[in-house]
């Protein structure tokens, strides 16, 4: 068997393909021309984790993986060439979160049970934007939910920090309500299809609802949505 390459030799290779010999594609990348790919290969990595569980085979999971990790080198060496950080800020960052955040692990904290642990974790986080600053408001932490997420991923986020400020209620008998009504006025809005503009917008609502329901329920509607697709891709093979 071939020697295993390391983490080093990895970064060297990245800084080659960058450098003045490097390769042209490579060379011509930027944190914006890059954004697509990060997120396909992310897909890419959610892609391998349902095939190991369907076949047991790691190997395309550790080849995606590989491929995501490169986007990270790839953006770290780029922002090393305009003076913005370094793959080795990049590493003591996340390693000084993980050791800030797990204070039960690395600062001899004990916690009595899930509850508390989330409490302190959310404690930590706030005093995180304290020491940076920043004083977050209900709304602005809605607003700090990336609009690049997917829909139902960022709607769900959103809707969960508004219930845990006080901004909305997640009641379960309203909630069902709401959908109703939703599914209603998206069927008078069906009544006139040539008004795009209108149906757009209550399904949107409907949408927007059942998100809610997810949100209330801890189910992360995007992959309930995606087995739900896959379901009927299968039942429709036969």
């Amino acid at each position: 068997m071939d020697r295993q390459f390391t983490f080093e030799e990895l970064h060297a290779v990245v800084a080659a393909l960058r450098g003045e010999n490097g390769c042209p594609w490579d060379k011509a990348q930027t944190h914006e021309s890059m954004k697509g790919n990060t997120i396909e290969e992310a897909y890419e990595v959610n892609q391998a984790v349902s095939d190991l569980t369907a076949t047991g085979n790691p190997d395309n999971l550790c080849e995606e993986l590989g491929d995501l990790l490169l986007q990270v080198m790839l953006h770290s060496q780029i922002a090393e060439e305009y003076g913005e950080f370094t793959l080795e800020d990049v590493i003591d960052g996340i390693t000084r979160k993980m050791i800030r955040r797990h204070p039960h692990v690395f600062g001899g904290e004990t916690y009595e049970n899930d509850e508390e642990r989330r409490a302190a974790w959310e404690a930590i986080k706030a005093q995180e934007h304290q020491d940076n600053g920043q004083t977050p408001t209900p709304r602005s932490e809605l607003e700090n939910v990336p609009a690049a997420f997917p829909a139902l991923i960022r709607s769900q986020k959103v809707l969960k920090k508004a219930n845990k400020s006080g901004l909305v209620s997640f009641r379960e008998e309203d909630i069902f309500k709401e959908i109703l009504e939703s599914v209603v006025k998206l069927q008078q809005a069906a009544a006139s299809p040539e008004n795009k503009d209108q149906l757009t917008a209550k399904m949107g609502e409907m949408l927007f609802a059942v998100s809610k329901l997810a949100a209330l329920y801890n189910i992360h509607s995007e992959m309930a949505l995606t087995a739900e697709t896959e379901k009927f891709i299968d039942d429709n093979k036969r």
